[in-house]
């Protein structure tokens, strides 16, 4: 029996040293969670280092550039609601739609702009066929702004930020202290507005790339001399209220006249006291 265990005795001693290998480097695992727990508790949400690789964030889309169209025209229309009617009818065979729209309307002319949003793709079409619309354009013009490199960062950060905070919430699952559950919470509720404020913007950014803009403004001048007279009531309203402005401007010319009209009765009193002393002494 002892010749077995001596036998036995060099595999016994390197099991042994095994296991408490294994041991050192699971409390060196746990050591290392814990300062990675308070290297992200000490570090602000916005300064995190991402944890992608720099060659996906530098071009995310490939090679394809991001643009933003915009156009505004301008035309003269001769009959303005059957203008704007025509333009309602073109829209939906380009997709197009309108956004907002304000209408004017004074002594000299009556017009309306309208803000069309139309997908990138129809942009170019439908400015042509706009531009037949109407008696002559006034003004033209287009521009595509590149928003390659904001698409490319917008996009990286959203992605740096929820890899963070899938971080958070894992370091959040393995905390056992409340102090440090309620910091990696209050983290985590600022990262989520941060990625929410930063969400919207990208969705707006993607919606201008993909619908364009067309700002357009169109007119039609009134004819002074055929311009419709005024009704009788009208002019009889006016009439009054020229005849009560009058009455106002006379009172108050009165009013600013006090001192004359005090100087005058004081004038008259003495002539008055003369003409009665006269008469006494006749």
């Amino acid at each position: 029996m002892k010749q077995l265990f001596l036998f036995f005795q060099p595999a016994i001693f390197l099991f042994i040293i095994g296991a408490c290998q294994n041991s050192g480097d699971s409390n060196g695992q746990l050591a290392d969670l814990g300062k990675d727990f308070e290297e992200v508790l000490a570090v602000p949400p916005t300064e995190q280092p991402s944890n992608f690789p720099s060659e996906e964030l530098e071009n995310p889309v490939g090679n394809q550039r991001m643009l933003v169209k915009r156009g505004n025209m301008e035309f003269e229309s001769v009959q303005l609601e059957n203008d704007n009617q025509k333009i309602r009818n073109i829209l939906p065979r380009f997709n197009a739609y309108v956004d907002s729209e304000n209408f004017s309307n004074n002594d000299y002319s009556s017009s309306y702009q309208l803000s069309i949003k139309v997908p990138v793709a129809q942009f170019e079409a439908l400015m042509d066929t706009l531009s037949s619309v109407g008696k002559r354009t006034t003004n033209k013009s287009s521009n595509a702004e590149d928003v390659t490199r904001r698409y490319r960062d917008l996009n990286a950060t959203i992605e740096s930020k929820k890899a963070l905070e899938n971080r958070y919430r894992e370091l959040l699952s393995k905390a056992t202290q409340i102090k440090d559950m309620l910091e990696i919470e209050r983290n985590l509720n600022d990262l989520r507005n941060e990625i929410e404020g930063y969400e919207r913007s990208f969705r707006t950014l993607q919606g201008d790339i993909n619908y364009s803009t067309i700002n357009l403004y169109f007119f039609q001048l009134k004819d002074q001399k055929q311009a419709e007279k005024p009704s009788f009531f009208n002019r009889l309203a006016k009439a009054f209220q020229g005849g009560w402005d009058m009455f106002i401007w006379l009172l108050l010319a009165l009013v600013r006249l006090w001192p004359i009209a005090v100087l005058g009765a004081f004038t008259w009193a003495i002539v008055m006291l003369v003409k009665k002393k006269n008469k006494s002494k006749i």
